[in-house]
């Protein structure tokens, strides 16, 4: 357990110090909102997805499918419990006038840019494989879900529509043919896939870097509803879902994994939506900004309460 979280607190720090590299190069302008814009643009569209793929590059193995669907099952756990507890805490007819950027906070974490470099430093490409599930599903309810929330005018054929195409379900279904069939990706469109996975971390912080520089941290830290969302979203509810995966029969390998996945900080796809569907970004803004920082802190205590108490 301890050798784990000298990787992880190794891991973190290792992270922080690339998005000082983003925070440099905008603060020398070498990189702009734009340039951060188009580089987050192919992170996810085509980064992200490859990182998933090249996951699934394996043998099948009946154990893993078994592993994937109980990663899943945890998953639904794990965020069914923060959709339940955003909206009883933050309604619709209630004194929050953002409670719908606040329910987004809640509810979505950073599971691609923040979660995916730690799983790979701790458990190699099977913690990838995990992750990919946690993705997936955050990705058919960011898409379906957290549009409504944002867009009250979204039609259920939209919800659909956004819930099925997005990379991160048409990447895991791309990664399931190859694992579930006798198809093998050929030897140099997987080393392509390859080598866009490995850039998922580098590039993944950058952005994380550039975005913060652009953010008034003093403002963020005054701010004492985004301490409400953020300690919901770094401790209580982790802690919850540590409480049921403890009553579980999960191996700690699973239990952590997805652990790091619903610890992970307030999701950047937050603040980007709320631009796009005009509500209160600049309040989503300054929780992935502060839930960020803090959780070089929280994610590592997380792992290892449940270590202490699990195995």
């Amino acid at each position: 357990m301890l050798e784990n979280i000298q990787i992880l607190v190794s891991q973190i720090i290792v992270m922080f110090l690339l998005m000082a590299v983003g925070f440099v190069c905008v603060r020398l302008k070498y990189l702009n909102n734009d340039g951060a814009g188009q580089l987050s643009l192919i992170l996810t569209r085509i980064i992200a997805p490859c990182v998933v793929i090249d996951s699934f590059q394996r043998e099948f193995d009946p154990a893993l499918v078994t592993d994937l669907l109980a990663a899943a099952g945890c998953t639904i756990i794990a965020m069914g419990l923060s959709m339940a507890v955003g909206h009883f805490l933050f309604r619709a007819n209630g004194p929050h006038k953002n409670f719908a950027d606040k329910r987004m906070c809640v509810v979505f974490t950073n599971c691609g840019f923040m979660a995916l470099p730690l799983l790979d430093a701790l458990y190699g490409s099977y913690g990838l494989f995990l992750g990919s599930a946690f993705i997936a599903i955050n990705n058919v309810l960011l898409w379906s879900y957290g549009v409504s929330q944002l867009c009250r005018d979204t039609t259920r054929a939209q919800k659909l529509r956004n819930a099925v195409f997005n990379p991160g379900t048409v990447s895991l279904a791309i990664g399931l043919v190859f694992f579930l069939t006798p198809l093998d990706l050929p030897q140099m469109p997987a080393t392509c896939v390859s080598y866009l996975a490995s850039l998922n971390t580098p590039v993944a912080m950058i952005i994380l870097g550039a975005f913060l520089s652009q953010c008034d941290l003093r403002s963020c830290f005054q701010d004492k509803q985004v301490y409400y969302v953020t300690a919901l979203r770094l401790l209580i509810l982790p802690l919850i879902t540590l409480a049921i995966f403890l009553l579980l029969p999960l191996n700690s390998i699973l239990r952590n994994t997805m652990l790091i996945s619903a610890a992970a900080p307030v999701a950047m796809a937050c603040s980007m939506f709320g631009q796009v569907y005009g509500t209160d970004y600049l309040f989503s803004t300054r929780a992935v900004a502060v839930s960020t920082i803090l959780s070089a802190i929280t994610i590592p205590s997380i792992i290892a309460l449940s270590g202490l108490i699990g195995g």
